[in-house]
């Protein structure tokens, strides 16, 4: 089970709605530089349960991000922005030993009751795809992911926005955020993350023959 944490401040969650509209309007008008969104934004409200750090880095445009007293590691900032949405409200991340081949692999899961890899909710793989990362584990990024097939993992993007949502349902009222973020506009920041994420580095995953 997940464990409860302090809740989120009014300050991150205005923080991620303004990354949001950022991101948005930046698509909708078609100019790259339209309306940047900040990455620092992201960071706001941290720490936050288990995500303990969390930092920018300007050369290489990644965040750096810590769970609990573990290694960093690194991700894009729409990648982030889908963690911060899908944890905002108790949605819990943990490091998770998947031991394959002979080798160990310690990889984000977000809901400990589903398990859900974060790698597989960034990359949207399908039921019986499974995604590996082609370097360092520590490297959350779209282009060290691959995705393979024959695998029993059913669970994505569509479990945890259900997931995510019930912790809204439970914790909103709770925390006194109901009115700073409804449960519609809530749904409409974990789409919009997702979406985010996929116009930028959809094309970047990795698609292998079945094992």
């Amino acid at each position: 089970m997940t464990k409860p944490y302090a809740p989120t401040s009014p300050e991150a969650i205005e923080a991620l709605k303004g990354y949001q509209r950022a991101c948005t309007e930046r698509l909708s008008s078609g100019e790259e530089e339209s309306n940047t969104p900040e990455p620092k934004a992201l960071l706001q409200g941290l720490p936050q349960g288990p995500l303990t750090a969390a930092r920018y880095d300007e050369e290489t445009g990644l965040i750096a991000f810590t769970i609990k007293d573990r290694n960093e590691r690194f991700i894009e900032p729409e990648g982030f922005f889908v963690l911060r949405a899908l944890t905002l409200f108790n949605g819990g991340v943990h490091i998770d030993k998947n031991q394959t081949g002979g080798n160990e692999y310690h990889y984000p899961e977000v809901f400990s009751d589903q398990g859900i890899t974060l790698q597989r909710l960034l990359a949207d793989a399908k039921e019986g795809e499974r995604v590996k990362l082609i370097g360092d584990h520590h490297l959350l990024t779209a282009t060290n992911f691959t995705i393979v097939g024959n695998h029993k993992a059913r669970r994505g993007r569509n479990e945890a926005l259900q997931a995510a949502l019930a912790t809204y349902d439970k914790h909103a009222i709770e925390w006194g955020y109901e009115a700073t973020l409804s449960r519609a506009d809530y749904e409409a920041m974990l789409r919009d993350a997702f979406r985010i994420y996929d116009l930028k580095y959809g094309r970047d995953h990795l698609r292998v023959a079945a094992e």
